[in-house]
């Protein structure tokens, strides 16, 4: 399959690719409107259609365009919609040159075998039922056509078996080269049936990196071309075909997380929380999405990236915490993200995600919630504040009693005391304080 980008080509619909003596028209037509762009499909014409007829329907078109806009849906086809004027002239363009126009008879129905074809009545029957049933899939994808999400699974299915089927059976090749000598092109000699039968099976599945980037798609991407990779001619080809997508979505992933760690070490947990569940996991889920078709120790080294990255914020969480009661969000926030990086870490890295979350648990167990305290606590609050206020009492109305009685001296040395131990006593405090949380960081892994 040709490679080059759009930028590359040129305005004519050359055959092949300057300097790659690759095909073109089977980069032309890759994508989800594959069949809708078929040359055949536009026009109306047999594949079977040679020079005077050819050029016959091109007159009777253009004379029908000349006084409306859009051709008719041809009642037979399995793809739905009208065609535009210019439509209908590209497409006819496309018969000039006999090496695209073989491209585009492979992907449209052939009817019963001439007799000069050769080919077994069930070839072409096998070969237009292919063409129908991934043609209409397609088309129903793309919302042309009505049907229920089974009815499309089943016409996957259908599509997958009748062209895994098909190109495995010798009389397929024999076909091409049947048309190769039909054609009849010099320009046709510098390419066998396997310069076509090759290429077509990448052509065939390359409407999934289309469909891949289809939300209401997405979740039935992985279980779709799973049936597709069953048949040998196309095993090998999902892994290159989704390479790029998952490298994007691994870069998304990654600078995710670059920016959630940012707001973590900001202290602004609520949004590093946010860019986690809006950005980050959304794209990891993606990933698993396409599970069958990226190798493990790809997959292990994104989830465990991804896994440290929501592991962190929860201890982090959890060291805020420590010293400031969470409110019943703010601990269930914690909890919930322990749980998610023990979930999604691969499983070398497990054990370490496991004893974290063992720890966050138990907190969350023992933590009681800002929210939540009863009406005992806040009674204690108050409590406390009475108690308080009279000791400020007693101290002060002491103080006065010192210095009536020994003078200002004493009074001023009781208060500089007194003021000495209650900063010995809060640095005392600070200082256990910090020996606890050292401790407790000694106890996680990540």
């Amino acid at each position: 399959m040709d490679n080059t980008t759009a930028g590359d080509r040129t305005d004519e619909p050359s055959a092949v690719r300057r300097g790659t003596g690759k095909l073109s028209r089977f980069a032309d037509l890759a994508g989800a409107r594959l069949y809708h762009d078929n040359a055949f499909a536009v026009t109306g014409l047999p594949v079977t259609a040679h020079g005077r007829a050819v050029r016959q329907h091109r007159q009777r078109l253009e004379a029908r365009l000349a006084v409306q806009d859009h051709l008719p849906p041809d009642p037979d086809s399995p793809l739905a919609g009208r065609r535009g004027k210019e439509e209908v002239r590209a497409a006819f363009e496309e018969f000039q040159d006999p090496r695209r126009r073989l491209v585009d008879e492979l992907l449209w129905r052939w009817g019963e075998p001439g007799p000069e074809c050769g080919c077994p009545p069930s070839v072409h029957e096998e070969h237009d039922e292919a063409v129908r049933l991934h043609a209409m899939v397609l088309e129903a994808e793309a919302g042309r056509i009505t049907t229920a999400p089974d009815g499309r699974d089943t016409l996957w299915r259908g599509a997958a078996a009748a062209w895994g089927r098909l190109l495995e059976r010798p009389e397929f090749r024999r076909h091409i080269a049947h048309r190769i000598g039909e054609l009849d092109d010099p320009r046709l000699g510098g390419h066998s049936a396997d310069d076509f039968l090759t290429a077509l099976p990448r052509l065939l599945v390359s409407p999934f990196r289309d469909l891949a980037a289809d939300p209401d798609f997405r979740p039935r991407l992985a279980p779709v071309c799973t049936g597709w990779a069953e048949y040998a001619v196309f095993t090998d080809l999902f892994a290159g075909l989704f390479e790029e997508m998952v490298e994007e979505t691994v870069q998304e992933i990654t600078d995710g997380l670059r920016s959630a760690n940012a707001k973590k070490e900001a202290g602004l947990f609520g949004d590093a929380e946010m860019i986690l569940r809006r950005e980050v996991l959304p794209a990891f889920d993606r990933i698993g999405e396409l599970r069958a078709f990226v190798s493990d120790w790809r997959y292990d080294d994104v989830s465990h990236a991804v896994a440290v990255g929501v592991g962190n914020l929860a201890v982090a969480m959890l060291g805020h915490h420590r010293f400031k009661a969470p409110t019943r969000r703010q601990k269930q926030t914690v909890v919930e993200l322990a749980e998610k990086a023990y979930e999604i870490a691969p499983e070398a890295h497990v054990r370490a995600f496991a004893e974290n979350w063992d720890v966050i648990y138990e907190w969350s167990r023992r933590t009681v919630t800002a929210r939540s305290a009863p009406a005992r606590s806040r009674e204690r609050s108050a409590f406390l504040d009475w108690v308080g206020c009279w000791l400020a009492v007693l101290t002060i109305v002491g103080l006065v009693v010192l210095w009536t009685v020994k003078g200002w001296e004493w009074a001023a040395g009781a208060f500089l005391g007194l003021g000495f131990v209650v900063a010995a006593a809060e640095r005392i405090v600070d200082w256990c304080r910090q020996i606890q949380d050292y401790r407790n960081r000694r106890r996680f892994r990540l």
